[in-house]
């Protein structure tokens, strides 16, 4: 029994691994094969089998691997072994320039000599509480996003057999996710169903689901939806859709439940980080941003990380410079975090419309000629590296030091261009002061809408959709001052009805 470094390969499957131990001078000492289910503890079976090849087997032993976040890896590193990650893309290259065949043994048996030859990556864990946050925050972007296939499945079944109830919420109205359009789905998920809603039935229902202003008004608009022609199909056919409709509508419904639940957790973990206030002081960084970007990066940056460039790196927004000769090309760099990437892309576009000097960085980026996903990961990478010295030494975050200007009269401001400039406007004016000019064509030619040329050129006032629509609906004759007789049922005595006709009549 003599001291010498054991250099151990793993590679992992659902069902067993396996696994070779080499010497400093590459010499093979222990090829074997673990199975799950036949051991009760496969992190002692591995222990027991490096015991005998070295006196100082625990200090002496560096175990790679390419998957660190296994269950088996995160156990042997608990037991006080060092565990490094050997990266997947550059093992396959290397089995390919050497012509290894593709085994489970002789993956095991490069993996080691890889790790022989110091090709791999320590790792640096976060801290518990780090890395609870990164799977709550893991669990509620997964959630989130069967919410919006939630979403699309009931938007595309009601276009196919029901489009008025996709009008009836557009997202002005918080579309078919809020709780109003949910609670009227699922109490009537068919046309023939949402026709015989009464007012009241319809006021109920939105009562239920948490509505409290402008109840009558609410139930006028989606009873005058409801009860306009529409195509039919024929009953059972509607019946079958209607039950369709009403199983999307549940377990839409259960997805927006889960994502609120989740939501609340990964505030409450957010909020207990110690690096909490760092993220909550950058402007237009909120619960959920703050909460994924120091999942993401951690709260030992400065150990897993040799610099902020570093972290822009894995991050994906610093470019890739490729030279040969007199040629040089830029280029995205792909090989990174994509969860990471994607927050901060989010993170950058909501930090431009909160900080000065954010905002006049990306129009300055504009001006140069940048498109706008270049000026945010230009603004994503500046905002990684304000992230990681805040992090690694605690300074809150400001933004005159962030971005080189001092608070004053000449400061940055968030204050948004004016769509139409002076000169635009002289000329939009100058067009409407010929005869046979519309409103539509001057916008047409300065290339904004209709509405934009009636506020900013003809000084017309922001109105709302609703303010132009007669309170008791749309084109439906009224008598004013009187209140409508309401018949069995809640129906109107003597209003407008619309006849419907069955398939087939």
């Amino acid at each position: 029994m003599f001291e010498r470094m054991l250099y151990v390969g793993i590679d992992w499957s659902s069902g067993w691994l396996d696994l070779a131990v080499l010497d400093g001078s590459g010499v093979l000492l222990l090829e074997h094969r673990i199975v799950y289910a036949a051991k009760a503890d496969p992190v002692a079976a591995y222990l027991e089998l490096l015991r005998p090849l070295s006196r100082t087997w625990r200090s002496a032993s560096v175990t790679g691997i390419e998957e660190v976040g296994l269950p088996f890896a995160r156990a042997l590193a608990a037991a006080g072994l060092r565990v490094v990650h050997v990266d997947p893309t550059r093992a396959a290259r290397h089995r390919a320039a050497l012509g290894i065949p593709k085994s489970d043994r002789a993956d095991a048996r490069m993996l080691a000599d890889l790790v022989r030859q110091g090709v791999y990556r320590t790792v640096v864990d976060s801290s518990p509480r780090a890395q609870a946050l990164r799977v709550i925050t893991h669990a509620h972007r997964a959630a989130v996003e069967d919410r919006m296939k939630a979403i699309h499945a009931l938007r595309a079944a009601l276009e196919r057999a029901w489009p008025a109830a996709v009008a009836a919420w557009p997202s002005s109205r918080g579309g078919l996710s809020s709780p109003q359009a949910l609670a009227v789905l699922r109490a009537a998920p068919g046309p023939r169903a949402a026709d015989r809603l009464t007012r009241t039935e319809l006021a109920d229902l939105l009562r239920e689901a948490g509505r409290t202003r402008r109840l009558r008004d609410e139930a006028e608009r989606l009873h005058l939806a409801f009860s306009r022609p529409a195509m039919l199909s024929h009953p059972q056919v509607e019946e079958a859709e209607a039950v369709r409709t009403a199983d999307l509508a549940e377990t839409l419904a259960a997805a927006v439940a889960r994502v609120q639940r989740l939501e609340a957790r990964m505030a409450d973990h957010y909020r207990r980080q110690r690096h909490h206030h760092l993220t909550a002081g950058i402007p237009g960084i909120g619960g959920i941003l703050g909460a994924q970007l120091l999942a993401e990066i951690g709260d030992r940056p400065h150990e897993r990380f040799a610099n902020g460039r570093a972290l822009a790196a894995y991050a994906g927004v610093s470019p890739v410079t490729w030279s040969s000769g007199t040629v040089t090309r830029v280029s995205l760099r792909r090989a990174s975090s994509t969860l990471l990437r994607s927050t901060l892309h989010r993170a950058a576009f909501a930090w431009s419309r909160h900080s000065p000097g954010a905002a006049a960085y990306y129009r300055t980026r504009r001006e140069a000629g940048d498109l706008h996903s270049t000026a945010l990961r230009k603004l994503g990478r500046k905002l990684i590296m304000c992230l990681y010295h805040c992090v690694t030494t605690g300074v809150e975050y400001d933004d005159g030091r962030a971005f080189g200007y001092n608070p004053g009269p000449g400061a940055p401001t968030l204050a948004r261009q004016p769509p139409l400039s002076e000169d635009e406007v002289a000329r939009a004016r100058d067009l409407l002061s010929l005869p046979g000019t519309s409103v539509a064509s001057v916008a047409r030619t300065l290339g904004v809408s209709p509405q934009t040329v009636g506020r900013h050129v003809l000084g017309r006032p922001r109105t709302s959709r609703s303010a132009n629509r007669p309170s008791q609906g749309r084109g439906v004759p009224r008598t004013a001052g009187k209140t409508p007789a309401l018949g069995q049922g809640g129906r109107e005595v003597g209003g407008p009805r619309y006849a419907r006709e069955s398939p087939g009549h």
